[in-house]
């Protein structure tokens, strides 16, 4: 354990592969407003088998408060976990090895955490940027920031502090910890929104404050894109063996649109009525994405025009077959702190 006088923030870091981003993101926790002595920084990784491990090492030769511990569960929630057993400073900052962070982010948490006992976990806007200048890259980062795209949440769009059910990443206060317990290591996505809810269940408030703000790097390609939307929905059907309260009515669009593509497409396998609702559903559908493309390209340029409608099915269809197949892999009960 760490001495509680000299720390008053641990922030821990879930690592896998992140050999492109853990630099960038570390260093911008060590450039914080924010005693970065009062800091205890845990880098958390599972397996990495980049040169993730040998970046952090050679930071941490600099920086005694910076240390590298192992994951072997390899998730994010059993890092968390972990690396709250491992700490005991009176906050804790869960952040992303693939962002970068404003140089007062933690300074602003620590101050709204300190000043409202109430609140239970803070955070503020993520902005999604692309990875590289490819259209496709620039394409995906924008989608982030559409509400036909997947953009509904006040951390991706939200312009004032207020209640909300879900921040990216999450501070906490250490009591706050130990009443409701740790992540769900069961739940290899999703742990986040099952942990709000249970600490709004709780009591607790969640707070989102706009002027917290950091940065995260979106997928660079559509089949990359694909894959994290898939992955994403998984967790949303399994949250339903969880907490139902942790699901938002945004997170089911997807499920119903893929749903009522597949009813239509089974009816019309037994009447032309089948066949016009399904071309009905697709119609509007392709409606909806057309004037959504065409007002995001007004707004951000006309080179992603073809590309926009093309990612906006793919990635709908890929978080609701995710969220079917994630109704079919119930999770099974696995032990948290606390």
């Amino acid at each position: 354990m760490t001495n509680a006088n000299k720390y008053t923030v641990t922030i821990i870091i879930p690592t896998l592969n992140e050999e492109l981003f853990i630099e960038k993101c570390i260093l911008s926790v060590l450039s914080q407003s924010f005693d970065t002595e009062r800091m205890d920084v845990i880098i958390a990784d599972g397996g990495s088998t980049d040169k993730t491990v040998e970046i952090v090492q050679n930071i941490a030769k600099e920086h005694t408060n910076v240390r590298l511990i192992n994951n072997p569960k390899r998730f994010q929630s059993a890092a968390f976990n972990l690396g709250v057993s491992v700490s005991d400073s009176p906050f804790v900052i869960r952040m992303d090895a693939h962002a970068t962070y404003d140089s007062h982010y933690v300074e602003r948490c620590v101050n709204l955490l300190e000043n409202h006992p109430e609140y239970g976990n803070v955070g503020g806007i993520c902005e999604i940027l692309p990875q590289n200048n490819s259209l496709i890259a620039r394409a995906n980062a924008l989608l982030n920031h559409l509400k036909f795209g997947i953009g509904g949440a006040d951390f991706r769009i939200g312009t004032k502090a207020q209640e909300t059910d879900s921040v990216p990443f999450g501070a906490f206060r250490r009591i706050v910890i130990d009443r409701v317990g740790g992540m769900r290591e069961d739940l290899r996505r999703g742990e986040d929104n099952e942990y709000n809810s249970r600490i709004r269940k709780a009591g607790y408030t969640v707070w989102f404050d706009p002027s917290i703000r950091s940065a995260y790097y979106a997928r660079p390609s559509l089949s990359s894109s694909c894959k994290q939307m898939y992955a994403n929905g998984i967790s949303i059907g399994q949250l339903f063996y969880v907490d139902r309260k942790a699901i938002g009515l945004r997170h089911l669009v997807p499920l119903a649109f893929v749903l009522a593509i597949i009813g239509c497409a089974l009816l019309a396998c037994f009447t032309i009525y089948g066949l016009y609702l399904l071309c009905a559903l697709l119609l509007t559908y392709a409606l909806a994405a057309l004037f959504a493309d065409i007002d995001a390209c007004r707004k951000n340029g006309w080179e992603f025009i073809f590309i926009l409608p093309i990612l906006f099915f793919c990635v709908h269809v890929s978080y609701g077959i995710g969220t079917i197949f994630g109704l079919f892999s119930r999770p099974r009960r696995t032990l948290t702190i606390g």
